[in-house]
């Protein structure tokens, strides 16, 4: 099943508070954005892609920067659930999740997209098409070659890592790929290649449930905290719009490998690549956002109540060049990338 990518935005200059999926005008409800390996039959529950997308979401966020929020997660977050999105009010990571009336919500999508959004719309690619990012290649293939990388080697495994440091922190410059032994014989299944493919881990990493990824980094390195993204992202230059959404990530991206134009300068070595993500849900699971969007773990929890099902990550996009972190389901597999104990 085949799913066109969607974004979300809040915009509380006109609404007070207000979480909008931007949908396929023909189909309402149904996020846009590629999804693969999907199990389930309910047509409209897929994967909510986040943020605010493309040209028209930059000038958004430009305007009210206080207002710009993202999800990244499930189709129950937002508009893939048969019960819609009042009823996953609870789960959604928004500020303020308020309910949306019909009515306001056409008005406010006029006004924010005049053309409509397919002026906007990311291609997808299926793995053998022809496109900007394929598993396939190598991932020396994405690395910058103007950049003098050092390397670290698990000793677990014997993988060699390429390393970048920033701001006095030494961070992997690449997904970590270490099969959970651990977690091998558990009847439940905690980390992933794209696709179920072990070929695809090569090039861009597993990925890990939350829980797992607390636990595999190799010795001497930890999986990065909240305030590490944070660190990181203001090292390299990059704006703080608000708690949330951060301008600036092209500088963190691989300089080839994102669609939509989105390949970054990777000026300090980072090579972010958009991995893409395993999501669950309650009727589905699959892969979604290969080429487009990287999501890297923190190991920080969410406030309050919500930490029982949501952490922390950075999220990186192929649309534009913002950042964002905020919090997601731990069920989901995203990316890992260690940071060297101080």
């Amino acid at each position: 099943m085949t799913v066109k990518k969607g974004c979300i935005v809040a915009v509380s200059a006109l609404l007070g508070a207000g979480l909008f999926a931007c949908s396929d005008s023909s189909n309402p409800g149904v996020p846009e954005g590629d999804v693969t390996a999907v199990s389930g039959t309910d047509d409209g529950a897929a994967m909510s892609k986040t943020v605010t997308s493309g040209e028209e979401g930059d000038a958004v966020a430009a305007e009210e920067p206080a207002q710009a929020v993202e999800e990244t997660g499930a189709a129950e977050d937002v508009a893939g659930d048969t019960d819609g999105v009042a009823d996953d009010a609870d789960d959604t990571v928004s500020q303020d999740p308020a309910a949306i009336d019909s009515a306001v919500f056409d008005s406010v999508f006029n006004i924010l997209f005049p053309d409509g959004i397919e002026g906007i719309d990311t291609a997808r690619h299926d793995p053998d098409s022809v496109g900007v990012w394929h598993f396939y290649d190598s991932k020396e293939s994405h690395m910058n070659p103007d950049f003098a990388y050092g390397e670290m080697t698990d000793p677990r495994d014997g993988i060699v890592y390429k390393t970048t440091t920033i701001g006095g922190q030494v961070w992997m410059a690449e997904n970590l790929n270490y099969f959970d032994i651990e977690g091998a014989a558990s009847s439940i299944k905690n980390d992933w290649c794209y696709w179920d493919k072990p070929e695809n881990c090569e090039s861009a990493g597993r990925l890990y449930t939350w829980n797992v990824a607390q636990r595999i980094c190799p010795e001497g390195w930890r999986l990065p905290t909240k305030a590490d993204w944070e660190s990181l992202l203001r090292e390299v230059g990059a704006d703080s719009l608000n708690e949330i959404l951060w301008k600036g990530s092209s500088k963190l991206k691989s300089v080839s490998g994102w669609e939509n134009e989105g390949n970054g300068t990777d000026d300090f070595g980072f090579t972010a690549l958009p991995a893409g993500m395993k999501f669950t849900t309650r009727t589905q699971d699959g892969f979604t956002y290969h080429g487009c969007s990287a999501l890297m773990w923190a190991s920080t929890e969410a406030d309050g109540g919500a930490a029982d099902t949501l952490a922390y990550h950075m999220y990186l996009d192929c649309s534009n060049d913002n950042a964002i972190v905020n919090t997601v389901r731990k069920i989901n597999g995203l990316s890992v990338r260690c940071v060297k104990d101080e």
